[in-house]
């Protein structure tokens, strides 16, 4: 099955349309649970708590629809924290992100990208407190592995 590239733009467009509302809708949610979520990078415990509190008791299905809402959230407070923008991958099917919304120009690193449902998506699955953070530290501020004393000298 081949991907239609102009339907896959129309729903990335679609995507940040929805963008606004559903991080209002979220917030609201918030508020009802008595969490306060400011769009600030020191929101994003709390973002765990709240992902925490909601997927509960909801099923398969409606806990991916609920992660998008969580990684429009935690996407525009990367973007807004340290720059970048919003796109769409659509040049290599093998790539990971391919056909995923991911922000980009958000790193020291300009080629690398950031997936905010990938990271929503492995904090469901795992629940450590704290993953969010750490994922969004080793995306905007790459540490370079030294593997020089794995060479074999000649």
């Amino acid at each position: 099955m081949t991907l239609d590239l102009d339907e896959a733009r129309e729903a990335f467009d679609q995507f940040l349309m929805l963008m606004d509302g559903q991080i209002e809708w979220l917030v609201a949610q918030a508020r009802i649970h008595g969490i306060a979520l400011d769009g600030s990078p020191e929101s994003l415990d709390r973002l765990e708590r709240l992902h925490d509190l909601m997927a509960v008791t909801l099923s398969e299905d409606e806990r991916d629809s609920l992660r998008v809402v969580f990684a429009r959230y935690l996407g525009e407070t990367v973007r807004l924290a340290h720059g970048g923008k919003w796109t769409l991958p659509l040049d290599d099917p093998k790539d990971i992100n391919f056909n995923l919304p991911v922000i980009v120009g958000h790193s020291s690193c300009p080629w690398l990208e950031f997936n905010p449902i990938h990271t929503m998506r492995a904090y469901s699955l795992r629940g450590t407190p704290g993953l969010i953070r750490g994922v969004i530290a080793h995306s905007v501020n790459p540490q370079i592995l030294d593997l020089s004393d794995l060479v074999e000298d000649d």
